[in-house]
């Protein structure tokens, strides 16, 4: 009998399409196009022999066949993801799949990776890096590092690391200068901006330039980028102690002024609750909010 079974695939793409009842939300779901939904269904049909929708210009729906095997179907995939969960909960083996931003990944999650498998050998870790907010419905991720204020509804929120803020930029700006640096260079420099205006222009505010235009200059949404452009002297840059102390203390790196923004944001560990009921997110979790 199993020899029949049609593929796994062509039975997801179905159960997806008919629980939506939409290829295109379907497609999203599975991250594959709506022609390859589509073409899926289309294969199990031919192998059934049946029809399982209805086509209508701007809808679809389910076949009398389509209604018997959309709930066999439903509990069958619950059933196998329920095995494959209890495995890895039991063991605290498995891939586990991480979602953060390549700034914290590569200056403080990088360094620390060796001292996590060293106490958890038996974790395999699948690091996807995004400045994107995670969707846990729509994308296979286990847990996030994410930065925000701490309000993820329907999420478990665990407060990592807060940040500091302060302008910097390449010594040779500084050097090029007759003097001291002041707030008129300040407003002769090209502003570098991570991606909005608002950081600069929450220090700008705080620290009482008022002859300092904020909102202008070029914004560059991945911060690696953009402290690699302060380095090469492109502008000034809102730098934090997290991702420039090394290039400050290189020398790559200049600070300018003592005053620090500190915004009410941070970075967080965040996942659903269910999550956590998985040994190996748990223990991953946890090991985070060790290393602060």
């Amino acid at each position: 009998m199993r020899s029949k079974l049609p593929s796994l695939n062509s039975l997801k793409s179905f159960e997806a399409v008919a629980r939506h009842l939409s290829f295109t939300k379907a497609a999203a779901e599975l991250y594959v196009t709506q022609a390859a939904a589509s073409h899926q269904i289309k294969i199990l049909e031919e192998q059934l022999g049946v029809e399982l929708f209805s086509r209508h210009p701007r809808r679809i729906q389910l076949t009398s066949e389509g209604e018997i095997l959309l709930p066999v179907m439903t509990k069958s995939l619950d059933a196998i993801a329920s095995g494959v969960e209890k495995i890895t909960s039991n063991t605290g083996l498995g891939m586990l799949r991480v979602r953060l931003g390549p700034s914290i990944s590569a200056k403080w999650l990088s360094p620390k990776l060796n001292d996590f498998w060293r106490h958890n050998p038996g974790i395999n870790l699948s690091l996807f890096h995004s400045n994107e907010e995670v969707n846990f419905s729509r994308e296979d991720i286990d847990i996030a590092v994410t930065y925000g204020d701490g309000n993820w509804p329907n999420l478990e929120c665990f407060h990592l690391l807060s940040l500091d803020f302060f302008p910097v930029c390449s010594p040779a700006i500084v050097a090029g200068l007759s003097g001291d640096f002041s707030e008129n260079d300040l407003e002769n420099l090209p502003l570098l901006h991570d991606a909005s205006y608002k950081s600069w222009s929450t220090w700008v505010r705080d620290a009482n330039l008022n002859g300092v235009n904020p909102n202008r200059g070029v914004i560059i949404d991945d911060t690696n980028v953009l402290v690699q452009a302060a380095i090469d002297g492109q502008g000034v840059a809102m730098g934090s102690s997290l991702l420039v102390s090394e290039h400050l203390r290189s020398g790559r790196l200049v600070r300018l002024f003592d005053h620090i923004l500190k915004p009410d944001e941070g970075y967080y560990v965040i996942c659903p609750k269910a999550h956590l009921q998985r040994q190996n997110v748990r223990l991953f979790k946890n090991w985070l909010l060790s290393q602060i």
